[in-house]
């Protein structure tokens, strides 16, 4: 026997599923709109069964609460988000350190060197431009275990100021032994300005800009 209207029914409940299909998504509305669009167009003869309706139920139950936890959990992280960049501007006029092999150079006020677990007897730094070239070094003796810095004012061997751009930087520590390591190199510089970005807060420095996420150590200059 056939129902006048149900299988057109059925056919824009296929269309709409697949329309669904195509974004990836099936969301609250659209689960909602395809189950009343179901028992609208049920058969009176043979009408849904009561245990399937119910699953039914159940699971668009389940897909609300996912659905109120997402948009809970977007609320919280934009209000993390929203609470670090307020807190970001403190820095304004501080000093901070991050861990960094290379620097955009566009100011002549930086500390460089590194933070070490133990003492080492020397060590080295080298500045490179980006094609490599060396550009500055700087020897380092009786090296502490924390923190070894010096003072850089963007200038060349010679002395002559370096031009804005990207430098490489590396640094090697010589152990009792006489044996050479690599060392993580390591940035000071003054926060001059402060830019929000939409998931992080960007630190305006003379090294170039650093994601506040990035800091390892806040001082006061």
């Amino acid at each position: 026997m056939t129902i006048s209207g149900i299988d057109s029914a059925a056919s824009s409940i296929d269309n709409y599923t697949s329309a669904a299909s195509g974004n990836n998504t099936l969301g609250e509305e659209d689960f909602l709109t395809l189950l009343v669009a179901q028992l609208e167009n049920q058969d009176p003869l043979e009408p849904q069964d009561n245990t399937e309706f119910i699953a039914q139920l159940a699971q668009f139950s389940s897909l609300e609460q996912q659905t109120s936890t997402n948009d809970k959990l977007d609320e919280l992280i934009s209000s993390q988000n929203s609470s670090s960049q307020v807190a970001s501007f403190s820095l304004l006029g501080q000093k901070v350190s991050t861990e960094t092999d290379q620097i955009y150079l566009q100011g002549d006020s930086l500390e460089l060197g590194c933070t070490l677990d133990q003492a080492a007897p020397e060590g080295s730094l080298k500045v490179r431009n980006d094609e490599g070239d060396l550009v500055a070094s700087f020897s380092f003796t009786d090296l502490e275990a924390g923190d070894n810095f010096i003072q850089w004012d963007g200038t060349d061997n010679a002395g002559n100021p370096l031009p804005k751009g990207l430098y490489d930087l590396e640094f090697n520590v010589s152990d009792t032994a006489g044996n050479t390591h690599k060392a993580q190199p390591v940035v000071k510089v003054t926060v001059d300005e402060i830019n929000l970005d939409s998931t992080d807060s960007l630190l305006i420095t003379d090294a170039g800009d650093i994601f506040l996420s990035d800091i390892n150590s806040v001082m006061t200059p």
